[in-house]
């Protein structure tokens, strides 16, 4: 998701941009939906003579200046591509952690000709330097940034997604965001909201999210479980939601008890929408989420935990209030997308600067 929306921000700055990818993926459609040029590349698994032989192709007619990969493997693709044109600096991004060292001789050859890699947290920056065969003057943190015009307090969009879901105006609204996968910590939210309904009569619950492909199970079994809660119309699931920055609007506290995070950009979305937050205090949410002032951190798969903390926040309007405040401000001060995306131009600059030399 993040590919296509960099993409089409990067155009308004006035760059000829082209994503690559495989074909008719969500990633392809949401590009060509945005008016993007795309260029499809079907890669599965790491040898591909005639795809090496198409990009380095495509990179001489289109006279490519910076090539920027955000999947690792693709480099066994990338740097093939680009061996005859040296001067066309390469970044990588990288969104998650890799379990497996990659310090063999051949990463080595393929990471010798990355320019740049950017760790969107902490612990993905120490993941790179612990796993990866790079130098520490070629990886730097670069947070992904957040739009912060088009994720705001909007008290109207809130008032029509009730609407839609029929959750009366009064209501308290908890909820929480992601695919329907047990990592996300839906059963410690769904246990949670069982909790907190038997003393929070007005509360509703929603939860925002559908079903990645090969997860069917893990969805039926968080579906069967919130069945078992008996907890009605007051517990809503609403599948897969391209309007996300009108949906948090509905809400009154963001709650995501995720057992691991590389990054936790939903996190950020809803600070900047002006909510208070509920999250573990695990991996990459500990660079956006500041305790006490942001919101509460708690340990992840502890639900009793987080039970309390959501209940503090029911019952102290004035600090919900002052967190969302917060939120929204540190995500305009170091989180927005204008500059995430002045910082990535600095590197595109300098880089190529530097090759040219």
């Amino acid at each position: 998701m993040h590919v296509p929306e960099l993409s089409a921000e990067l155009l308004g700055r006035g760059h000829i941009v082209y994503v690559a990818g495989f074909p008719n993926s969500p990633l392809m459609r949401d590009a060509q939906e945005r008016g993007l040029q795309t260029f499809t590349l079907p890669l599965k698994g790491y040898w591909h003579p005639f795809q090496i032989k198409r990009l380095s192709e495509f990179i001489k007619l289109k006279k490519i200046q910076i090539v920027h990969s955000h999947y690792s493997r693709d480099l066994w693709t990338i740097v093939p591509a680009l061996k005859n044109f040296p001067s066309i600096p390469l970044f990588l991004t990288k969104h998650i952690g890799t379990q497996k060292p990659k310090k063999d001789i051949f990463h080595k050859k393929i990471y010798a000709r990355v320019d740049k890699v950017l760790a969107n947290s902490r612990v993905i920056y120490g993941n790179i330097l612990n796993t990866h065969p790079v130098k520490r003057s070629q990886v730097d943190l670069f947070h992904i940034g957040v739009d912060t015009d088009k994720f705001k307090p909007n008290p109207a969009a809130g008032a029509k997604i009730r609407r839609e879901f029929a959750i009366p105006e009064n209501a308290l609204v908890i909820g929480i965001a992601g695919r329907l996968q047990r990592a996300k910590g839906y059963f410690e939210f769904l246990e949670m909201a069982a909790r907190l309904s038997r003393n929070t009569a007005a509360a509703y619950f929603l939860l925002i999210g559908g079903t990645s492909r090969g997860e069917e199970g893990e969805a039926e079994r968080i579906r069967k479980k919130a069945d078992e809660l008996n907890l009605g119309n007051r517990l809503i699931f609403t599948g897969f939601r391209k309007d996300l920055e009108q949906v948090l609007q509905a809400l009154d506290i963001f709650v995501f008890p995720s057992y691991a995070e590389a990054y936790g950009l939903v996190v950020l979305e809803a600070m900047a929408s002006g909510l208070p937050v509920v999250s573990s205090d695990c991996d990459g949410i500990l660079d956006i989420v500041v305790a006490g002032k942001t919101g509460e951190l708690v340990p992840p798969k502890n639900t009793d935990e987080l039970t309390q903390r959501v209940q503090k926040l029911i019952e102290e309007p004035d600090l919900r209030k002052k967190y969302g405040k917060n939120g929204r401000d540190r995500v305009k001060e170091t989180f927005s997308f204008e500059k995430m995306l002045d910082k990535l131009e600095g590197y595109y600059r300098t880089n190529l600067s530097e090759k040219q030399i």
